[in-house]
């Protein structure tokens, strides 16, 4: 399998302030950076997978995390930050056909920060290969993946009906966003997942009163926080800030939430 992948990269710079836009990019092309010492790069074809895009992806062996290029969009730990719209993503190949055990999970969050610049909650995709006769897809090879704030195995279930389950029972490349917005002054957060030629396969979106925006800071991390694989295949990991009113955009500096979408789209 061959891909082609537009990319253009623009950068948003305030025109008030003058304070860049923050964005994140790894592929792993030509490194790991962003990322702890859990992932190995290796290159497309590697385990008969071919990478997302590119001729390199990583390899994922027990948990491991990123910083998305820093806390509170390269802030730092603890720093007081203002909320602003902002978007994670990374790409993630999901193997039917590789002869897992049934109830093998992994789970990937993205956390956000409070206006502190510290924790303040998690939203993580709950997933799990199966090839039993209950919940979605039932008596197929599939993976089932819901959405929550709790990891598993111990506070959550990919299964759990309570949380909107979905069935994926085609191998392939997929992409697990994250969208952090301000809807109507309380945080909500669209988790979407979509195939490799980026149509929509299924979206979750998770709010709490208790999560005002006044309250709510810049991103946290992105961790496979469980993984029961032994090698799972990721790559285009990515975090893009939406610019705030009165942006201004020069181009050759960064990724911008639409063009970063085009990065990631695959032309057969």
């Amino acid at each position: 399998m061959k891909s082609r992948i537009v990319a253009l990269c623009v950068v948003a710079v305030l025109a008030t302030s003058g304070i860049a836009q923050a964005d994140f990019f790894n592929g792993f092309e030509t490194d790991t950076t962003g990322w702890n010492a859990g992932v190995t790069r290796v290159a497309s074809g590697t385990n008969g997978i071919t990478s997302a895009s590119g001729s390199y992806h990583a390899e994922l062996s027990g948990t491991d995390y990123t910083y998305w290029g820093g806390y509170n969009f390269g802030a730092g730990n603890a720093v007081p930050t203002a909320f602003q719209e902002y978007t994670t993503a990374i790409d993630i190949f999901l193997d039917v056909d590789a002869g897992w055990s049934n109830d093998t999970r992994f789970d990937f969050s993205s956390a956000i920060n409070n206006a502190g610049g510290t924790h303040n909650r998690d939203f993580i995709f709950n997933a799990g290969f199966y090839n039993d006769a209950t919940g979605p897809g039932a008596g197929t090879d599939r993976f089932v993946i819901s959405a929550s704030n709790n990891s598993q195995p111990g506070s959550a279930f990919a299964k759990n009906p309570d949380k909107a389950p979905v069935a994926i029972d085609t191998s392939g490349w997929y992409t697990f966003e994250h969208h952090f917005y301000d809807n109507g002054g309380v945080l909500a957060v669209d988790m979407n997942i979509y195939d490799a030629s980026q149509a929509p396969v299924n979206s979750w979106t998770l709010s709490s009163a208790a999560d005002l925006i006044a309250g709510i800071g810049g991103n946290r991390y992105g961790w496979f926080d469980c993984n029961q694989f032994g090698a799972l295949a990721i790559d285009n990991s990515a975090l893009s800030v939406v610019p705030v009113p009165g942006a201004v955009l020069l181009g050759g500096l960064g990724l911008s939430l639409a063009s970063w979408r085009l990065r990631r789209r695959q032309v057969r």
